[in-house]
């Protein structure tokens, strides 16, 4: 039987906020940050492989981690891995993706997901995405989002505001009021108060049929940059057409583009526990702690009097921690970081300079 689903893993950013264990040469999606041997890029695989056969994954990645993708996701076929020249935002992205599945299959019900999502209870959220699926299958000209239901005020999340819930069998599908990026502190309050928002999960769902119409109304023009490389066999689609057409692409989000201008956009919610990677704080939450509130990641670690801190050192390494408070120790390759755990997300600033200092 024909699967007309595909899932397009996007794959190509830096990770910067996580340095230094997340690195340009070996960014976040590759490393296993929650200690349970996956990397972040092979547990976004798992989570939809009952979804779709792996012929219908598609990973938008870098050029430079080509080689990282095929050995992480060898069931993948190789030819499905598309390398971005340079980062461009996910607008380029999802386009460059559209274009190689149209070839395939012009009738393609598309699915969208970062690969730096944490999930406690992946059936759950699974389940609601299929929810999404369904919808988005049975209704003409729709687009969709994933979101999930807000824990607490979180400022590091965008928002969705749920308008109306949607006819039919469908529990958790809503029509969308509302986009908010990253509110300041007293709104997410308003927002979590409300019961009225979900968090943004990053996750699409919609026809290729859709997205293309979307492009063409909102973004005119970006879906025609890729027209020389659709009429070409893709073993043609040498690194110098890409990069000719990326260097025309607008560097613009998908939500900015289009999701937060259309007017056919709905959300399906879950309920699962799902964080963003996206911090170290993010990284310190989802990890087991001991006793004393310590995230050990790695290594062969001593703690005495040491409360709150997020420690991760090369395996084979011994460290003795001792009188620390809320603190951050975090070791890789040839960088170690020491700093407060709240000053931690602001350690991306000196990526520049230590890696300059480093050549």
């Amino acid at each position: 039987m024909k699967n007309d689903l595909y899932v397009v893993i996007m794959a190509g950013g830096q990770g910067s906020r996580l340095w230094p264990l997340s690195q340009t040469k070996t960014p976040k999606q590759f490393l296993d940050l929650v200690g349970i041997g996956q990397t972040m890029l092979q547990m976004t695989y798992s989570r939809f492989e009952g979804v779709c056969p792996p012929e219908n994954f598609v990973v938008v990645t870098n050029v430079d981690y080509e080689d990282l993708v095929r050995e992480q996701l060898p069931k993948v076929p190789r030819e499905n891995i598309l390398c971005e020249p340079f980062r461009k935002n996910t607008t380029a992205c999802i386009v460059y993706a559209n274009t190689f599945i149209k070839q395939r299959n012009k009738d393609a019900l598309i699915m969208v997901t970062p690969c730096d999502h944490f999930i406690v209870n992946e059936t759950s959220f699974v389940e609601s995405v299929r929810e999404g699926v369904k919808y988005v299958s049975d209704t003409d000209d729709v687009l969709l989002t994933v979101g999930v239901n807000a824990h607490r005020p979180e400022t590091l999340f965008g928002y969705i505001q749920l308008g109306s819930k949607v006819e039919g069998d469908y529990e958790n599908v809503y029509s969308v009021k509302t986009f908010t990026e990253k509110p300041n502190e007293e709104m997410a309050q308003l927002f979590y108060e409300s019961g009225d928002f979900c968090w943004n999960t990053g996750v699409f769902v919609w026809k290729l049929s859709s997205i293309e119409r979307a492009l063409d109304m909102y973004m005119k023009g970006v879906t025609e940059l890729f027209t020389e490389m659709y009429e070409m066999p893709r073993s043609m689609w040498s690194p110098n057409i890409v990069k000719a057409v990326y260097n025309s692409c607008p560097n613009m989000s998908i939500d900015y583009a289009v999701m937060e201008n259309a007017r056919n956009v709905y959300v399906v919610q879950t309920d699962a526990i799902w964080s963003d990677m996206g911090s170290w704080d993010a990284v310190y939450d989802q990890n087991r702690r001991d006793a004393e509130d310590n995230a050990i990641l790695d290594g062969k670690v001593i703690v005495k009097e040491t409360k709150g801190c997020l420690i991760r050192v090369p395996k084979k390494k011994m460290c003795i921690i001792e009188g620390l408070e809320d603190y951050m120790v975090v070791e890789s390759d040839d960088v170690l970081l020491i700093c407060p755990r709240s000053g931690g997300g602001a350690s991306w600033k000196y990526v520049a300079e230590m890696e300059e200092k480093m050549l």
